[in-house]
């Protein structure tokens, strides 16, 4: 399984007990970004800017 390539943007979806985030990308993909391995940061959404 490979991580999305950087800059994929995606939606997170949840948060489980050890803090890493279910993430669906905008490429298809559902890999969770894991706390305290990945990297990731919040964008402001499009509408509200």
């Amino acid at each position: 399984i490979q991580a999305p390539p950087v800059g994929t943007k995606g939606t997170v979806r949840y948060v489980d007990d050890l803090g890493s985030l279910g993430v669906a990308w905008d490429n298809g993909s559902s890999l969770q970004v894991v706390y305290g391995e990945d990297l990731c940061r919040k964008l402001e959404n499009e509408d509200n800017g």
